[in-house]
């Protein structure tokens, strides 16, 4: 009979949210209604866009001298990109940390048989009514174009995530507030071992490596960074 995992194994439940963002509260709720169905640690972390990433969870976990931890990845359908990047943001915390945490991955608990009979069970349901009004998918607000003087993209990817760029792009956002620029994060763009990655839009530079130490001097910066790519 395999020996139980000790009590004290951390589950840490990865999602993957779109570069709009992601429904905090409901994720929160998730982990709470998780939390009481097990006497184990519940963590939360996001694969990429927004933070705490899973090298902050991974550190949290060795912090609390965890005994290991067990990576769920959030996802209806299975997503084989979610899972991947798991076990390489996995491999890279190992190889950049030197820590010998046990972690290991479940299968997603979206591929089971029992997650598709609820799904195929919802079809004998009434349902509710849907009771929106339509005018607020089509508020006047969302008719006028307001073209900033300059635009700053920030990747939200993977890699640049882990890098430090929601750090980068709150700092962007504070310095650049009330200005002509806007900021917006973005979906990722590579080459990502340069990130966090920055697009300076209209002059077209690519700036790498922007640390919130130079994401402030960027911001305030009109002139082309001197460690950047540019594009043709």
């Amino acid at each position: 009979m395999p020996t139980p995992p000790p009590a004290d194994r951390v589950l840490l439940l990865v999602a993957r949210p779109t570069p709009s963002g992601i429904d905090e509260q409901s994720l929160k709720r998730l982990a709470a209604a998780v939390a009481e169905r097990t006497d184990r640690p519940v963590r939360v972390a996001h694969l990429d866009q927004t933070e705490p990433t899973i090298h902050d969870a991974l550190d949290d976990a060795v912090a609390a001298e965890a005994a290991g931890v067990l990576v769920v990845p959030l996802t209806i359908p299975d997503d084989r990109y979610l899972a991947t990047w798991i076990a390489r943001a996995v491999a890279n915390w190992r190889e950049t940390r030197g820590h010998q945490l046990d972690i290991r991955t479940a299968a997603t608990p979206t591929s089971l048989p029992a997650i598709a009979d609820a799904l195929a069970g919802l079809a004998e349901t009434e349902g509710r009514a849907v009771t929106a009004a339509p005018g607020g998918f089509r508020s006047p607000a969302w008719s006028t174009l307001e073209i900033p003087d300059r635009h700053l993209l920030v990747c939200g990817g993977p890699r640049c995530t882990v890098y430090g760029a929601g750090a980068t792009h709150r700092t962007l956002t504070e310095a650049t507030r009330g200005s002509t620029t806007q900021v917006t994060p973005i979906g990722c763009i590579g080459p990502c071992n340069l990130g966090p990655l920055v697009i300076d839009h209209p002059s077209g530079h690519w700036h790498q490596h922007v640390a919130t130490l130079r994401a402030a001097d960027l911001a305030n910066d009109a002139q082309p960074d001197p460690a950047r790519l540019t594009t043709s």
